[in-house]
This record gives structure tokens, sequence and C-alpha cells, in this order.
């Protein structure tokens, strides 16, 4: 007996051992699907969302595309924004550049701060052009924050800051004083100046801003009276002159520049001045310099206590010299 085919029977013998189209299309997209989550499963995994440090985050972490940009002016951007914000513990400010910014305003000026000697005002000894007061330090890694004096006496609270060394810590000095003291009534400062020792009080604060003079940090018998320098005795072995007025203070800030205007040679002697001619010995001024910071930096190590107070040495820093009128005018036609 014979029996028609159905329409339905047709097709399956027509399709036999193959997949319909429909099902291939599902099991294509499926595939595909799963491998665009696994692709983002990737991307977010190895996103700074979970790698990135936490110590500090990055200025401008994100750049929008712009198809406008050039590939030039995108590496740009992105060297200007790849840097820190400013976090002590993770940026060495020593490394970096000075830039000029226009837009910044200077804290004081020349004119403004009570406290500055004529030596060190570029104003009063003639100079004309006011760009110097642009210039700010860039690190190359972090954002310095601009500085703020309400915040800094603050800190300052109760506290002895004292700057120690020669004529250019004694600009150093007079520059952070000037950078805080407009903040202050005038009845709340004062102002005591000494020949060797001078103290700036910030009343309300209980602080005081201070400098002492000892231009070779050691005894030297050219510390207050300027002598011939062919004259001049540095006393290698000992602080002890000038480190009874350093002793408790909070923070010291040290410097000594003039050991590197005195020629190739120095006279240098252990032990009494009384000796004078007789006692004394000629180095060479690396070596004398070697010898010097040694006592000077084993008076720290033995005295002061570094939960206590904190210590900084400027090694160098711009000088101060004496320009004419004549000579800014020549400079800046």
């Amino acid at each position: 007996m014979s029996f028609a085919a159905s329409p339905s029977a047709i097709m399956m013998k027509t399709y036999k051992g193959k997949l319909p189209l429909s099902v291939i299309t599902v099991i294509v997209c499926a595939f595909a699907f799963l491998a665009l989550l696994y692709t983002q499963s990737l991307t977010f995994l190895s996103s700074n969302y979970i790698l990135k440090s936490k110590s500090c985050a990055r200025r401008g972490a994100v750049v929008e595309a712009n198809d406008h940009r050039t590939a030039e002016e995108n590496v740009e951007i992105l060297e200007i924004d790849d840097r820190f914000e400013f976090d002590p513990e993770e940026c060495d400010i020593g490394k970096g550049k000075w830039v000029f910014n226009r837009s910044i305003k200077p804290l004081y000026t020349d004119t403004s701060c009570p406290y500055l000697d004529r030596q060190f005002s570029c104003v009063k000894n003639g100079r004309l052009d006011f760009d110097y007061h642009h210039w700010e330090w860039q690190p190359e890694d972090c954002d310095l924050p601009r500085f703020n004096p309400e915040l800094a006496l603050q800190k300052l609270r109760g506290k002895r800051l004292l700057f120690a060394g020669d004529s250019l810590q004694r600009n150093q000095w007079e520059s952070f004083v000037c950078m805080v003291e407009w903040t202050i009534p005038p009845e709340k400062k004062s102002m005591k100046r000494g020949k060797v020792h001078s103290v700036f009080k910030a009343k309300e604060y209980n602080a005081t801003i201070e400098f002492y003079w000892a231009p070779f940090l050691i005894e030297s018998n050219t510390d207050i009276d300027v002598l011939d320098p062919k004259k001049r005795i540095l006393k290698v072995d000992s602080v002890a002159k000038h480190s009874k007025h350093w002793e408790g203070a909070d923070i010291l800030a040290f410097n000594t520049y003039v050991w590197w205007m005195s020629g190739l040679r120095l006279k240098t002697l252990w032990g009494s001045f009384a000796n004078g001619d007789e006692g004394y010995a000629e180095l060479d001024t690396a070596v004398a310099y070697q010898i010097g910071l040694k006592t000077w930096a084993n008076w720290i190590d033995s005295t002061l206590n570094p939960n206590k107070t904190r210590v900084f040495f400027t090694t160098i820093s711009p000088i101060h010299t004496r320009v004419g009128q004549d000579r800014w005018a020549e400079m800046f036609q």
C-alpha cells in the first residue's frame, strides 16, 4: 500500500543532515555576544579602576576624544596632564623647572614688605621690569600648590623656625617673613633685628621666624667683622659659639654659600684662635669644607632629637650682586 508524502515529510527529507538557516543564524549571534562579553570583562579587569595607585590621583586622568585634534596635539595634552596632584610623600619637588606664568601675582613686592633689605630689592637697586614676579617652580611629576600664608602660620603655631647661614640665607628668611607678615595685623606681630640674631614674632600664633648669622656654620674670626680674606681663619672643629642659639628650634634651615667665595685654599685650625698665625694650616677649600661640614653634622646627630626638630640644608642658591641703575637700563633697552 502506498501513501502520498505529506508536505512536512517532504521538508524533513529535503533538509535531512543540514541545520536550518535560522538556527545557524541564532548560534552565530550567540557566539558573537559571548565573545563581546568576554572582551569587555578583560577590558574592565585591566583598567585603571583596579590597578591604579591609590596614593595620589592623576590630574586630568580622563581625556575626551576629539576627532578634530591632531595626533601631536593629543600627545601634548597627555604630556601636560600626566602629572600627580601634590603629595609630599610621593612628589620629588627638587626635580622640575622654572616656568613663566604672567597670570600669577606675587604675595609681596619689593615695596610692599617693610622688612626687605635694600640689597635684596631689585626695584630699589634700579631694575625697570617686573617679569621676575611671574616665575614659578613646576615639579616634573606633580602640581605644587600655591603658598598659603595662613596655613603656614597655622603649622608654625607654638614653634620656632630658624634660618642660619650667610647673606643668601638671610634673603630666604626675609622672603619667608614677607610672604606671611601681610596677613597679620600690625599689633599682633613684631620684628627685633640684631647684628647676629634677628627674630620676627607672630604673637597670635606664638611662633617665631628667626635668622642667625653664621656664614661658615663653623666658627671663624670673620663671623661678625669682615676682615681681609687673607687674614681669615676657620675653626673647623667647633660650632659651639653658634649652636647654642640653634638649640630648641623646631625647624632649622642652614646654608653656607660663602665657602665658595673664599679662594682655592683656606687657613684652618683646631683648638683656640689664641694660637694665631702659628696655629693654622692651609687646606684646599674643598677639604676644609668637608671637615667643617662633618663638625656641623656631628653636632646635629649628637644634639638634636629628629622626632622634634626637622633640619634642612641648602647647598646652593642664586647669588645677589650689586647692579647699578645704569646697568639695569642697559640690560632692558
